[in-house]
C-alpha cells in the first residue's frame, strides 16, 4: 500500500491509504471512507536510487563518522597541548612562587631538580594522512569524480576520465537511470490510464521514450567518428546513425534539426546555382546581340 497523511489545525492526523484497487481514508483509528479506484496500481511511486534502496552517501556513513572523530580528536589534542600540566621534579614550590613564575616566565631550580610540561602531542601529519585516506575512500565508494585533481602534459581525454573518477561517476549515473526508468514507467502507466479514461485516448507506455538530458562527453571523439562513418555508408539510414552513435541525449531531436538544416542549406545552394545560371544566360544573350 501507499500512504500519505495530513495534520489539521487541531492536531488530528488523516491518512490516505491506496492499494491497487482500493482507497481508504483513516482518521484516528477509524476508517471514515472506503471506495474502489480504477488506477490499476498504487499511485504513490518510489523513485529509488539503487537496488539496495540506500542513499548516495548512506554506505559511507561510518567513514564520515570516523573522519569527524579524528578531526575532533585533533582539536582536543591542540587544546590539551595548550592546557598541559607543569610537573616540578625535586622542586618544592608554593602558590606565591608559582604565581611569580607565571608572571615572570622563569624559575630557578636546584641542580637535581627539573621542571617540564606533561604533554603527549598528537602527530598532526599522521592524522591528516589518515583523514586524506578515508576521504579518498569515500569518493571512490560513492563514485565521485575529480578525485585526483592532478595534471600531466601527456594526458588524453580517456586518461583523465579514468584517472579522476569520471568513468565511475558515469557508471553510477547509468545505474541510477535504470532505477529511475523503472519507477518512471510505473508512473507513466498510471498517468496514461487516466488520460485514456478521461479523454478516451489510446496512448500506450511504449509510445513514450524516457530520455536524460545529462551531457555525456565520454569518448566524444570516437562517437563523432562513428557518426561520420555511419552517415557515409549509403546502406545505413541517417536516423540510425544518430541513434546508435551515443553522441546525443535526444537523437531524434538531433536528427530532425540536422535534417532541417541540411534541407535549408540545399535550398540555398540551389538558389545560388540558379542565380549563377541566370547571370551566365544574360551575359550570353547580351554577347549575341552585340
Amino acid at each position: 500500500m501507499g500512504v500519505t497523511y495530513v495534520v489539521d489545525k487541531q492536531g488530528q492526523t488523516t491518512y490516505s491509504v491506496y492499494t491497487r484497487d482500493k482507497y481508504y481514508e483513516i482518521k484516528g483509528e477509524k476508517v471514515i471512507r472506503e471506495q474502489g479506484h480504477i488506477l490499476g496500481d498504487i499511485p504513490i511511486i518510489e523513485y529509488y536510487a539503487n537496488d539496495a534502496r540506500l542513499g548516495a552517501f548512506e554506505i559511507v556513513l561510518s567513514l564520515l563518522d570516523a573522519m569527524n572523530t579524528v578531526e575532533s580528536n585533533r582539536v582536543d589534542g591542540v587544546e590539551q597541548f595548550v592546557q598541559a600540566l607543569m610537573v616540578f621534579y625535586g622542586v618544592d614550590i608554593d602558590s606565591d612562587t608559582f604565581k611569580s613564575l607565571r608572571e615572570n616566565g622563569g624559575l630557578k631550580v636546584p641542580a637535581e631538580g627539573d621542571v617540564k610540561y606533561l604533554i603527549q602531542e598528537l602527530n598532526q601529519s599522521q592524522s591528516q594522512t589518515v583523514i586524506d585516506d578515508m576521504y579518498q575512500t569515500v569518493l571512490t565508494i560513492c563514485g565521485m569524480p575529480n578525485r585526483n585533481g592532478g595534471s600531466s602534459t601527456s594526458d588524453t581525454g580517456s586518461a583523465v576520465i579514468m584517472r579522476d573518477g569520471w568513468s565511475d561517476a558515469e557508471a553510477r549515473a547509468k545505474d541510477s537511470e535504470r532505477c529511475f526508468k523503472e519507477s518512471e514507467m510505473t508512473f507513466l502507466k498510471i498517468a496514461i490510464r487516466i488520460c485514456n479514461l478521461v479523454r478516451h485516448l489510446d496512448l500506450k507506455p511504449l509510445n513514450i521514450d524516457i530520455r536524460f538530458t545529462r551531457r555525456n562527453y565520454e569518448n566524444i571523439q570516437m562517437k563523432s567518428q562513428v557518426l561520420t562513418t555511419m552517415l557515409a555508408n549509403g546502406k545505413i539510414h541517417p536516423q540510425l546513425a544518430f541513434t546508435h552513435c551515443g553522441m546525443f541525449a535526444d537523437p531524434d531531436l538531433a536528427y530532425e534539426m540536422s535534417k532541417g538544416y541540411e534541407e535549408e542549406q540545399t535550398a540555398k545552394a540551389k538558389d545560388m546555382f540558379a542565380g549563377q545560371v541566370n547571370d551566365e544566360t544574360d551575359e550570353e544573350e547580351a554577347t549575341d546581340e552585340e
